[in-house]
């Protein structure tokens, strides 16, 4: 039976119990606390924890999960994935383990075919009901009934507290043979014998911190089923990798590798491929956090193992296509996904490639070194070390170490990142009232009313003092930085005394108080006084076109470049904007033209830009956009800017109220900023204009000093600057012809070896290459040349290979020492100097002599 008969099967089997089927929900949960779905019972989290009602009573899903919790075991094993479909059927309040067990033994039973001899079974070992049902409902006899403990048959909760309760497995029995030995121990040995195909949960209890078990309000039903794991038993197979589900991957991995008998790497590759196809389909590109940290890990899995079977290099990229074969028809969103995951996969490939191998020869060689002192675990600034040098991820490294009895230090690891990350910090964030001797808690929250007024009063509620002054006032229409947006600027006038400031800067607290830093110009200001504040209104403006512009630019990448573009930060200032987006490689000139037309084509339509105030979830039903969501978690209500159709961005910023206002949007810059991140710089309206005057002053001068056409002026000065470059070395390589007849002329030889010891003042380049045509002419041979260059004195070794009379580093030390310097190098070259060159005689006369002694000893 097919992989797409049994989750039709089981679908239509569940639709026909009363099931309402819905869809798989995506790889990415909308749930900060979890990375990925691993579970059909995802999606369905809130109503499980009674947050909301349920809208149907039974639901039966085919939910594609990925998991990374056994990843060592992917392709050693014969279950284990990645990415995999679980079939899935849920009942909240409706049936329970009696309605489970019977609708789950009638599906394997009669859908399936599945012999009820080969089935066993195991119950938690306090849960009576459930062995009850199993040995006297469905008629399993108790010798095929397992009673286990918490460890194997017992669900939740998810952290302290929360639902939970016991649960019941269904086992395929695979035979005799398959097991490890007389002795099995039944369904809770590891062995290959039992094949777990389904999973009954029993939610029916809330934990409590305390311990606990509290009978739920409502009891419900949450189960799983492998769909490949289930295929393997239909299809008579040993492992997941031979069900026809990986057939056309599993051919194409064959036909392209070099050494495909090494089925474990095989499967690695195998499983990761489809991971990584999914999880691009879902939004997620390779990075250095997060989702984007595990995909970039597959992948480097999987280039390492198709190292193994000899995959040629480019080839995993290809493998998409049978990924689409497999799964396109029912899953449309990696159809969708093909072009983009295909060019992804080369892209990582391609970079990953350029570090594996040196990065495994250095792992290599610190294995060997702790093997040698006779450790077993390697230190974890070595692993971060591998991790910042050659980005290798912990895990690959310590699996590869693990290859060899070899524990990481993870903690040590962990100590190296953080102090990483603190050296990086340039810039370190603090906020005002960190400068400042006050506690934030007793600031109250500003009204900000900067949004329809750049002018109004406010009353002075606190003046904290440190290396400047900084005012909180009870409402502002100052903008606090926040979400890539710069503060205002403008000034602040004592209605109720002589005073007046200057704002220089506005910062947010964590308390919501707005931070004004100020510069008394004139007077005085004392808690509780009136003041009128007016904000920079050119200077808003501009900054206002920078935002509007921000939102335009990430709508318009979206178009050309693709739906995975997604906002990785910004800076949105008065004199230009920077933004950051998730792009695995550069844009062409043709995207950056493209992007650049979009947008400025909706700056001259003149569209309105709109902002409303809705809630979160109403906000994303419009198809919002919204960046770093998590900001927005617990907002009774979110400010929603919508530019026409073209863009609708939950955002906190200002903005303009028609895009014409903008005038012109120019990139002038698009660069990398880190892996899987790109940043395009681009000015505005006036910005815009100062920009081109400067291009055009600038074009201006190239024509007058290159005539009309720059570029064919330029071109010609780069023909006159290669044409006397070549005529330059012409010269240069006859005088060293020159020089090199004249001193292997009369040469001096002791023991049969040339000894050539002389001044030559030339630059060091030329002189080495001198040095390398006498050895050549004279060999065997030990040349010393030194010159004089820019009052400094250079000397270089050349000793032929056939001799060991001398080490030219040894001698280049002897000689750079009486020059005052230094140098070094390899036994056959080398290479130093120092600032005295009056004593070049010096130094090689005692270069030679030393020569001479060694020759002679």
């Amino acid at each position: 039976m097919r992989v797409d008969k049994i989750r039709t099967l089981y679908l239509e089997y569940f639709e026909q119990h009363g099931h309402k089927r819905l869809p798989s929900s995506s790889l990415v949960p909308n749930d900060p606390t979890l990375l990925f779905t691993a579970a059909g019972m995802v999606q369905f989290k809130d109503i499980f924890w009674g947050r909301v009602a349920p809208q149907y009573p039974r639901v039966t899903t085919c939910q594609k999960c990925f998991r990374t919790t056994d990843i060592e075991n992917v392709g050693v094993t014969a279950f284990h994935h990645t990415f995999f479909e679980m079939l899935g059927n849920f009942s909240f309040g409706d049936y329970f383990k009696e309605g489970a067990i019977s609708l789950a033994w009638k599906f394997v039973t009669g859908e399936l075919g599945i012999p009820r001899d080969r089935l066993w079974v195991s119950v938690y070992e306090e849960d009576d009901e459930a062995y009850a049902i199993w040995r006297d409902v469905i008629g399993i006899p108790p010798e095929r009934i397992a009673r286990l403990g918490k460890a194997h048959n017992w669900w939740g909760p998810v952290g302290n507290s929360g639902p939970c309760g016991p649960d019941s497995e269904i086992f395929y029995d695979t035979g005799d043979d398959t097991g490890c030995d007389p002795d099995c121990h039944g369904v809770e040995c590891d062995c290959d014998r039992f094949s777990e195909i389904w999973n009954l949960v029993f939610m029916q209890y809330d934990a409590q911190e305390d311990g606990r078990l509290l009978p739920l309000a409502r009891k419900n039903i949450d189960t799983g089923m492998g769909l490949e794991r289930t295929a393997a038993v239909l299809q008579g197979v040993t492992t997941d990798f031979e069900t026809d589900i990986f057939a056309p991957i599993i051919a194409a991995i064959a036909e392209q590798a070099q050494a495909a008998d090494d089925v474990i790497a095989r499967n690695i590759v195998a499983d990761h491929i489809r991971g990584a196809v999914f999880l691009m389909a879902d939004g997620i590109l390779p990075g250095n956090e997060k989702q984007g940290y595990v995909l970039r890990r597959i992948l480097r899995r999987a280039i390492r193992a198709g190292e193994k079977i000899a995959l040629a290099p480019g080839g995993l990229a290809a493998l998409v296509d049978p990924v689409i074969e497999s799964l396109g028809h029912v899953y449309p969103e990696i159809v969708a996904a093909q072009s983009l995951a295909a060019r992804v996969i080369a892209h990582e490939e391609e970079a990953f490639r350029q570090t594996l191998r040196a990065g495994e020869r250095r792992l290599a060689e610190k294995l060997d070194e702790i093997v040698d002192r006779g450790d077993k675990t390697m230190p974890g600034k070595i692993a971060f070390d591998l991790y910042d040098t050659y980005g290798f991820p912990l895990e690959m490294t310590a699996e590869i170490a693990a290859e060899r009895g070899i524990e990481i230090d993870r903690d040590g690891f962990s100590r190296a990142m953080a102090a990483q990350r603190a050296r990086s910090r340039h810039e370190p964030v603090t906020t005002a009232t960190g400068e400042f001797d006050t506690d934030a808690a007793a600031l109250p929250p500003t009204m900000f009313v900067g949004y329809g007024a750049l002018s109004g009063d406010g009353t002075l509620i606190r003046t904290l003092s440190g290396d400047e002054s900084v005012f909180v006032f009870d409402r502002t229409p100052f903008y606090a930085e926040s979400g890539g947006q710069v503060g205002d600027t403008g000034r602040i006038e004592n209605l109720d005394r002589t005073g007046a400031a200057t704002v220089f800067d506005v910062q947010k607290d964590p308390s919501g108080a707005f931070l004004h830093r100020v510069r008394i110009t004139q007077g005085e200001f004392h808690d509780g006084d009136r003041c009128r504040l007016t904000v920079d209104t050119d200077r808003r403006t501009r900054i206002a076109r920078n935002h509007t512009a921000t939102h335009l630019l990430h709508a318009a990448l979206r178009r050309v470049v693709g739906e995975h573009v997604i906002q990785a930060g910004s800076l949105v200032a008065p004199d230009e904007l920077r933004f950051d987006f998730s792009h695995f490689s550069p844009l062409s000139a043709n995207e950056i033209a493209q992007v650049e037309a979009i947008v400025n084509r909706v700056v001259r339509d003149d569209v309105p830009v709109r902002t409303d105030e809705m809630p979160l979830d109403q906000a994303k039903q419009t198809g919002a956009i919204a960046h770093f969501e998590d900001e927005y978690k617990g907002k009774a209500v979110v400010r929603v800017v919508s530019i026409d159709d073209f863009s609708r961005e939950l955002c906190g910023g200002t903005h303009v109220t028609r895009t014409g206002e903008i005038g012109i949007v120019k990139i002038v810059s698009e660069e990398s900023v880190a892996s899987g991140t790109r940043r395009i710089r681009a000015v505005t309206g006036d910005g815009a204009l100062t920009r081109w005057q400067s291009e055009t002053r600038l074009l201006a001068d190239l024509r007058t000093r290159l005539g009309d056409d720059p570029l064919g002026g330029l071109d010609r000065l780069t023909d006159e600057l290669a044409a006397l470059r070549a005529q330059l070395r012409a010269a240069t390589d006859a005088i060293i012809i020159s020089k090199r007849d004249e001193l292997v002329t009369g040469v001096e030889r002791i023991e049969n070896i040339a000894v050539v010891a002389a001044q030559v003042d030339m630059e060091l380049d030329a002189l080495k290459r001198l040095a390398d045509l006498v050895e050549e002419k004279t060999r065997p041979a030990v040349v010393l040349l030194g010159g004089a260059v820019g009052g400094r004195g250079i000397v270089v070794a050349k000793v032929s290979k056939e001799t060991n009379a001398a080490s030219a580093g040894d001698l280049v030390r002897e000689m750079a020492t009486i020059l005052g310097g230094g140098g070094g190098g390899a036994p056959h070259f080398a290479q130093g100097g120092g600032p005295h060159a009056d004593k070049l005689g010096q130094a090689l006369t005692a270069g030679r002599d030393a020569v001479i002694q060694r020759l002679t000893a």
